[in-house]
């Protein structure tokens, strides 16, 4: 990701620093040692970031997003992952990490200081006219850039329109939390990234997360022992790591499937990436989550679909599964009513179809009635934030005080305390960056290229099944997914040449030679 001009010696230097003192924290093990080391480290960070192009830092925070933990996602049996402390101190609001230490008022989280430290930075380069983020930088088309403020001021209307129906103010934070995070990292990435250049540093930031993300499941799957299942007798973890890996197991996997698919890479590499898929495979069955599954078929079918029917990669995936089908759905029919083990995914899909053969599936869908219900009440500008979903079913008691406030069915969720208005408004970028995703594949002979816009169609994809089954909305790993993905989508649109850009991308020799 780094390199020889873009990076000078001072920086190397303490960048280094702010490593050497973030392994101290952690090996301290003490929040109160890590609180204290943190703001050293983060004005180093910051020193760091001011001399660096924005792509370097909003790429770091990229990775450190899909790989370290956030406190409020919990592993199995208390698992404690690698830099555990370092992802409570970036991810966690700080009063929450060691509320004996730190005030109750600092209620913003690590990285809440590093993005505003960003956008001064963004600020005072375009004041003063700097040249180290344009050089080779495409523009992203001017539509997505106005729907992004949009959606900024969309939510605080949203917020304000609660507030002054006598919304709760403290819970109301909470949902504006979920929403305000992907058009701020959406505008920070559209400055950061050059474009085609970056593609490659994308794809490595998202697959060296998920290969470590998967190791880590199988690993805590394979040692980690749990008190003997009442049901099963099993002592293996029901699970491993949070909900949210799902989202980057999946984007990974269309990740690979579309560097094979469209041919991206030299010859003698694609070998190299179709072995990634058996480990991200893995790494989806040991963290045992069914909407990671849900998430990659969905988005092998989609990508399937849409893909250049001419493509030899999908022919012979065709004819593969015109020689499957026949056995698939001897197996779908015999397991849908079988109760052994081999018949598990036709178990884990019948409890996604069927919500009566599945407790948790079942609540969700009384739950979703419920928000619909509350949405019938004021369709058009929604509830606002600050409001719970009406229960006019009653559900049973769960320990978690923001369950009426940020529903499982987080677009359901949206549709409810938004309205019609506030829902379209809201997620108009999202479509649109999936408009100029869409047409650079259809009109790109670029294989880089294609392959680029099917990552960004099918993260935009994964983020809404992950947000329409369990709690998407919000998550780092969603955000810092989708915020790139749809950035790229509109930078590839200009750079094929299917979006006019209004100042061409300076050349470096350019930029040097004056």
């Amino acid at each position: 990701i780094m390199n020889k001009s873009s990076v000078d010696g001072a920086s190397k230097a303490a960048f280094a620093v702010a490593l050497v003192l973030t392994v101290i924290a952690q090996a301290a093990d003490d929040s109160l040692v890590t609180l204290l080391l943190a703001p050293v480290i983060y004005l180093i960070l910051v020193f760091v970031m001011s001399r660096v192009p924005i792509r370097l830092s909003m790429l770091g925070l990229m990775f450190a997003a899909l790989t370290l933990q956030d406190a409020a996602d919990s592993s199995a049996a208390k698992f404690i992952p690698p830099f555990a402390g370092v992802g409570a101190v970036l991810f966690t609001h700080l009063n929450a990490v060691d509320r004996q230490v730190v005030p109750g008022w600092v209620s913003f989280s690590g990285v809440d200081f590093l993005l505003i430290a960003l956008l001064l930075i963004a600020l005072a380069r375009r004041s003063g006219k700097s040249k180290l983020d344009k050089v080779g930088n495409f523009p992203v088309p001017r539509p997505l850039t106005r729907f992004a403020y949009l959606s900024l001021g969309s939510t605080a209307w949203v917020w304000l329109l609660g507030l002054a129906r006598g919304g709760d103010f403290g819970m109301s934070l909470w949902q504006l939390n979920r929403v305000m995070y992907l058009p701020v990292l959406f505008l920070l990435f559209s400055l950061g990234l050059r474009g085609p250049k970056d593609l490659g540093a994308l794809l490595k930031v998202i697959l060296v997360a998920a290969i470590y993300k998967a190791l880590l499941c199988f690993y805590i799957v394979m040692t980690v022992t749990m008190p003997p299942d009442p049901l099963t007798g099993s002592t293996h973890p029901a699970w491993a790591t949070s909900h949210q890996d799902s989202i980057l197991f999946a984007t990974a996997f269309v990740s690979v499937l579309a560097v094979l698919l469209e041919r991206a890479v030299p010859r003698k590499q694609i070998k190299w990436y179709a072995l990634l898929l058996p480990i991200l495979g893995a790494g989806t069955w040991a963290n045992n989550r069914r909407m990671a599954w849900v998430q990659v078929l969905m988005v092998f079918v989609t990508v399937y679909l849409i893909s250049n029917p001419n493509n030899p990669v999908k022919r012979k995936i065709t004819r593969a599964m015109y020689i499957a089908l026949p056995v698939l759905a001897v197996y779908l029919a015999i397991g849908w009513g079988s109760d052994s083990k081999i018949f598990k995914p036709v178990h884990m899909l019948r409890s996604v179809v069927e919500p009566s053969t599945d407790g948790s599936t079942l609540w969700r869908e009384l739950e979703n009635f419920d928000i619909i219900m509350t949405f019938r009440t004021s369709p058009i500008f929604g509830t606002g934030y600050g409001h719970p979903y009406l229960e006019i079913v009653q559900l049973p008691a769960v320990d978690y005080s923001l369950e009426r406030y940020a529903p499982h069915n987080s677009i359901l969720g949206l549709w409810a305390f938004c309205g019609y208005v506030g829902y379209a408004t809201l997620t108009l970028l999202w479509a649109v960056g999936v408009y100029f995703a869409l047409r650079t594949y259809r009109s790109s002979k670029e294989p880089s290229y294609r392959a680029a816009s099917l990552v960004s169609f099918g993260t935009v994809l994964v983020f809404l099944i992950q947000c329409w089954g369990d709690l998407g909305l919000g998550s780092w790993i969603g955000v810092f997914s989708m915020a790139p993905a749809l950035a790229t989508a509109g930078k590839l649109a200009v750079a094929s040449g299917q979006w006019p850009a209004l100042k061409p991308a300076p050349a470096p020799a350019a930029v040097a030679a004056k």
